[in-house]
C-alpha cells in the first residue's frame, strides 16, 4: 500500500504527493492509502480539485533502537546513496559534516540540501518508516554531541563491534579517505570507541548502511 508523510506543521498532502495520487497512481476515491505524521494510518483518500482523505485505522508503531549516523561528507553523489539507504537501514539522523580526508569541503546549497530531505524522505516511504530521519549538516566535529554509546568505525581497529543491546547509539564513519589521526584522537578523547565492521574495508558511502543494520535491534 502507498505510503505518504504528512509535511511538519501541517494537515494535508503536499502539493507533489497529491499530484502522484491523481496521475501517477491514478487513485480513485475511496482508496487506500497509508498517511503518517508521528503516528501512521490506513486512510481513505477523497480526489477532488485538492486531495484529502480520512483515517480509517491507526498502525502500530514501529519501536526501534535510536540510532543516529555522523558521515563525513563524500563526494556528490554518494551523499545521496548514503542518505537513502541510512534511512532504508532505519537510521534516526544523519548528521553529515566535511572531515580532513574529505575532497568536498563546502556544505551543499539550500537547493541540494531540499533535494537530499525529498532523497530521505521518498526512502521512508519505499522502506515503510513510521517517520523521516532528520538531516543536519554542521562545519566540524566540535559541533556534535557524542553519545553515551559511540562507536568510530576506523579501518585501523582491530575490535569488532559486539553490541546487542537497545541503547541510543552513535555511528561515525569518515569519508573516502578515511579518519584523520587528530580526528581519531579527538573523538577517542572524548569517549568515543574505535572499532570495526570486519576485515573487509567497504566504500564510506555504504559502510554508514552496514554500521546501523549491525547495530540495529527493535524493541
Amino acid at each position: 500500500m502507498q505510503r505518504y508523510f504528512i509535511p511538519n506543521g501541517t494537515s494535508s498532502l503536499s502539493k507533489n504527493d497529491q499530484h502522484h495520487i491523481k496521475h501517477v497512481m491514478r487513485m480513485k476515491s475511496h482508496d487506500h492509502v497509508i498517511i503518517c505524521n508521528e503516528a501512521c494510518y490506513i486512510s481513505e483518500v477523497i480526489i477532488a480539485d485538492e486531495v484529502t482523505f480520512k483515517h480509517i485505522k491507526a498502525l502500530p508503531k514501529i519501536h526501534k533502537r535510536h540510532v543516529v549516523l555522523v558521515q563525513g561528507l563524500p563526494k556528490h553523489p554518494k551523499i545521496e546513496t548514503t542518505i537513502k539507504y541510512a534511512t532504508m537501514a532505519g537510521g534516526d539522523k544523519i548528521i553529515l559534516l566535511p572531515m580532513k580526508y574529505s575532497v568536498v569541503k563546502d556544505l551543499p546549497s539550500d537547493q541540494k540540501q531540499l533535494r537530499y530531505h525529498m532523497i530521505s524522505k521518498e526512502a521512508a516511504e519505499l522502506s515503510h518508516r513510521d517517520d523521516i530521519p532528520e538531516i543536519k549538516f554542521v562545519s566540524k566535529l566540535e559541533d556534535i554531541t557524542l553519545f553515551n554509546k559511540t562507536y568510530l568505525f576506523d579501518e585501523l581497529s582491530k575490535h569488532m563491534i559486539q553490541d546487542d543491546t537497545h541503547d541510543p547509539v552513535m555511528i561515525i564513519i569518515g569519508p573516502e579517505g578515511g579518519i584523520h589521526q587528530d580526528e581519531r584522537d579527538y573523538l577517542t578523547s572524548k569517549g568515543a570507541l574505535s572499532t570495526s565492521l570486519g576485515p573487509l574495508i567497504y566504500a564510506s558511502e555504504i559502510a554508514g548502511v552496514l554500521a546501523i543494520q549491525t547495530l540495529m535491534t527493535f524493541l
